[in-house]
């Protein structure tokens, strides 16, 4: 799809993948609505290019998300980026981070996708990018409940694009390994806004590689190879963990790692004395 002309919405885009997005379409030619709900990061990402054009929301609103597709109008590319980890079982997670988690990374983006895309089938054209990851593949902890918002996604995705094949619309995911981005301090720390996180990142590739992704990802629309591309693209290997042998030796991998884990906090235990 051709990406210059094109009106684009981008979501979390006031920090990492998000904002390197957002600067990178507009350079090319589109108009991008950059979404998110931090407004001061927002109008300095404005401040970088002409074509950007910020709105600040919160995505779990659903008066917002109604309030943005009414402003932006038609919508040529939507990008669903926004969103949030967590770090930690499940038996540590209350009911109402689950929900939570779930708002952002799933229901926000089925709900922004069914908002935009009638509009995109009535006038045959327009492009659908999911910024999923590689859990979506392989669910191990502590992730386990990101990764089955990230499964929802995909999923999602697939279907979807099977649906509007042949109708002028496509669907693509981008699925990122490790992002040197503040996306996992917040997934440890909590939720907060982008001011509060300070300057955290993880080992990992920079966050315009998954920008130049989803960049190629929406120009080559359907193209096989394109609708599901990992960053790196070594990292798709990670589908395999669906075949049987290979999710043994994941759930191996993953006991050996918890048993270490295990050790290590209780050699790290303070030593009890009388004095306690």
């Amino acid at each position: 799809m051709r990406i210059r002309g094109s009106v684009v919405v981008v979501t979390g885009a006031s920090a990492g993948i998000g904002r390197e997005t957002a600067i990178l379409l507009a350079r090319r030619g589109a108009r991008v609505w950059a979404v998110a709900r931090s407004e001061a990061a927002l109008e300095r990402l404005a401040g970088e290019h002409p074509n950007v054009v910020p709105f600040a929301a919160d995505l779990t609103d659903d008066q917002a998300r109604a309030a943005l597709v009414d402003t932006v109008g038609a919508v040529d590319v939507l990008v669903n980026n926004a969103g949030i980890g967590w770090t930690g079982l499940v038996e540590e997670m209350s009911a109402e981070e689950v929900r939570r988690l779930f708002e952002i990374n799933v229901f926000a983006l089925v709900d922004l996708t069914q908002r935009v895309l009638p509009g995109m089938l009535e006038r045959r054209r327009g492009h659908i990018c999911n910024v999923a990851s590689v859990a979506s593949w392989v669910a191990t902890p502590p992730i386990t409940m990101y990764s089955a918002t990230k499964f929802a996604v995909q999923g999602f995705s697939d279907g979807l694009r099977r649906e509007v094949r042949g109708r002028g619309v496509t669907v693509s995911t981008v699925n990122p390994g490790p992002v040197d981005t503040t996306f996992a301090r917040r997934a440890i720390v909590g939720d907060r806004p982008t001011e509060q996180l300070g300057e955290h990142g993880m080992p990992g590739v920079p966050p315009q590689w998954v920008a130049r992704a989803v960049a190629r990802a929406v120009r080559m629309g359907g193209v096989p190879g394109w609708t599901t591309v990992a960053v790196p693209r070594a990292l798709g290997l990670g589908r395999v963990g669906a075949v049987p042998g290979v999710q043994l030796a994941v759930d191996v991998a993953c006991l050996f790692t918890r048993r270490a884990g295990v050790r290590l906090r209780r050699r790290a235990a303070p030593v009890p004395s009388d004095t306690d």
